[in-house]
């Protein structure tokens, strides 16, 4: 039997961690599972092809995500018995703080789609596919995507701003009750980041459990390495000073990578 795993967000829910795991464990996975990251699925216009799908909504957007997606999974070899991971959250939409009016109202048909094409390529076979879900507390949630939107865009709403109109947008976790009524014979599988961060191998503990590797080859599987720590309050605070100064794109640009990455080198000597 084939096994699939589609590990598709949500955003800011560990997913960084989760893809580095299984980056930096490729070697071990490979005989078992074609893996696809997001290097390839943004650098093949996958991920633009769901988000934009997130953004418009019609039969001609998601017709082609779902042609794009046919298309790469002809690429991948498979082998007599390899399954595949997937791991892109962009594939359950566009992130909620740049599509606010829609959030992940497309999740539940852009994973359908995924679903109908791995299903046609690998017709005539027995396939058993698991869709992964990451969750994150709320509050935690809405910060973090506050955070984010600092250091990569002109963000000039405070937090509290930020947080309300955001307020509208269903929980997580009702997203991932109707991506499982969607796909009813499909496993649907979620868990929280605040329980993952307890486990050995964090957001890529999921993976770990997934892979039912042979205890030796269990034994050399290691942690992800690369984590996106949330910056310092104080230095979030001078970044939205920044936004909101009348410095031009380029000036802002270059004062913010300055301050994050002084910051993010005095996050890695307090370690």
């Amino acid at each position: 039997m084939r096994r699939v795993l589609l590990h598709l967000g949500f955003h800011k829910t560990g997913t960084t961690a989760a893809q580095s795991f299984l980056y930096e464990n490729r070697a071990l996975i490979w005989p078992h599972f074609a893996l696809v990251l997001p290097y390839r699925t943004r650098d093949l216009g996958l991920s633009r092809a769901a988000t934009n799908h997130s953004v418009y909504g019609t039969v001609g957007t998601l017709s082609k995500f779902g042609t794009q997606i046919r298309t790469f999974l002809d690429s991948l070899d498979f082998g007599d018995k390899r399954g595949l991971i997937v791991s892109e959250e962009n594939f359950s939409g566009l992130r909620p703080s740049r599509n606010a009016e829609q959030g992940y109202a497309a999740a539940p048909e852009l994973a359908a789609c995924l679903v109908d094409a791995i299903r046609h390529r690998l017709s005539g076979q027995e396939v058993d596919i698991t869709v992964y879900l990451s969750l994150r507390q709320r509050g935690s949630w809405l910060r973090n995507l506050w955070a984010h939107d600092l250091e990569h865009m002109r963000q000039v709403r405070d937090i509290e701003t930020f947080r309300a109109e955001l307020d509208h947008l269903p929980p997580l976790e009702d997203t991932v009750a109707r991506i499982r009524e969607k796909l009813p014979s499909v496993t649907v599988q979620e868990e929280w980041l605040e329980d993952l961060q307890l486990r050995r191998f964090g957001p890529g503990t999921p993976f770990a459990e997934y892979l039912k590797l042979p205890r030796d080859k269990a034994r050399l599987l290691v942690p992800p390495t690369k984590v996106n720590n949330r910056l310092p309050e104080d230095v979030l605070a001078e970044l939205l000073d920044l936004n909101r100064s009348r410095l031009d794109e380029a000036a802002l640009i270059r004062q913010k990578t300055a301050i994050i990455k002084r910051a993010r080198h005095a996050l890695i000597g307090t370690r």
